[in-house]
């Protein structure tokens, strides 16, 4: 329905301590595969939705370049000392959004798309430092440091999107969209709830039936994701690619099922002056989930419970997640 990127609220686990050294390999991107619902970028009727995603993400587990769990803090830089360390974490990310499909038809037949969501986060952390013997090279002294940071992410807006329904067995879309860097960011602030920098994305899906019911949908699509220099910094994010796929399948009128799978790369180095690390090491994340979809109200109210769990984490944290997205069609600006 072409809702397109609702990722900003990835950066939920890039918070705590690793968020005051901004000019670091934690850094995120703002796309996140797997947070739509599996047929979210199919061919939608001409009209007005209104989508909520609700994404409750949790880790205790933050995997470094090497593919290594944190255990030390040498782990993320050689300069910092050998002291163990735990982080635990848990957050919510609220992402409602309007999307529209045009009532025209344009280049054969396409459907204008075109979105906006603004996102609202809340993260508590944990992170404990186990110190090193008492005036020994390897301190420094231990602590838990505590928090929790909430407020208003980056906004992204799709201004251009196009929907094709080529045949009753397959759909395609591509969507431009720009997320701009709206959420508090502060050069070296432990509370930011943006990343500070624009992103650039494109994305193309497209969409197999294998019967003209439709009932059965497999679905795969890539977005790429380029980005601006961090805020304050001569840091530039390196380029992103991501690759989402689905399967899903209705057993009724209301009733849906599906097995999703979803994989973030990035492929190009970070740049800049600010950039004092080995930017060879690229970070990357893989995800699976199950889903269940439901329309409690036929053909105008959607609801959907999804499952996912993170693996082949490189320079990132392994989350598991719980969603529950809501679609509500309107019946507005549908040219009836």
């Amino acid at each position: 329905m072409g809702l397109g990127a609702a990722g900003c609220a990835l950066l939920i686990f890039g918070a705590g301590p690793a968020r005051a050294q901004v000019a670091s390999p934690l850094q995120a991107g703002h796309y996140a595969p797997g947070v739509m619902n599996i047929r979210d970028m199919g061919f939608s009727a001409p009209g007005l939705y209104v989508m909520w995603i609700n994404w409750s993400p949790w880790s205790n587990t933050y995997v470094d370049r090497f593919g290594n769990e944190l255990e030390n803090l040498g782990q993320l830089d050689p300069d910092l000392p050998n002291a163990d360390v735990s982080i635990s974490g848990q957050g919510y990310a609220s992402v409602p959004a309007l999307a529209w499909t045009s009532t025209f038809s344009l280049l054969g037949g396409a459907r204008y798309l075109v979105s906006l969501s603004p996102n609202y986060v809340i993260a508590d952390y944990t992170f404990t430092v186990v110190p090193g013997e008492p005036g020994g090279p390897d301190g420094p002294e231990g602590g838990i440091i505590d928090d929790r940071i909430t407020g208003f992410s980056d906004l992204f807006f799709s201004p251009f999107g196009l929907t094709w329904a080529l045949s009753p067995h397959f759909d395609a879309t591509f969507a431009y969209g720009i997320t701009a860097p709206t959420g508090r960011f502060e050069l070296g602030a432990g509370d930011n709830t943006g990343l500070g920098f624009w992103t650039h994305q494109f994305q193309g899906f497209g969409y197999f039936y294998p019967s003209a019911s439709q009932a059965t949908a497999i679905m795969a699509g890539l977005t790429f994701e380029t980005n601006s220099n961090i805020k304050d910094l001569d840091f530039r994010p390196g380029n992103r690619l991501s690759l989402d796929w689905g399967v899903s399948q209705y057993f009724t009128d209301w009733f849906e099922l599906g097995v999703q799978g979803g994989h973030n790369w990035q492929v190009s180095d970070d740049t800049g002056e600010d950039v004092l690390f080995d930017p060879s090491f690229h970070d990357q994340r893989s995800m699976l989930g199950i889903s269940a979809g439901f329309w409690p109200w036929s053909q105008r109210l959607y609801v959907n419970l999804k499952y996912t769990h993170d693996f082949a984490v490189r320079q990132a944290f392994k989350n598991n997640s719980l969603m529950l997205n809501f679609i509500w069609v309107t019946n507005a600006l549908d040219g009836m």
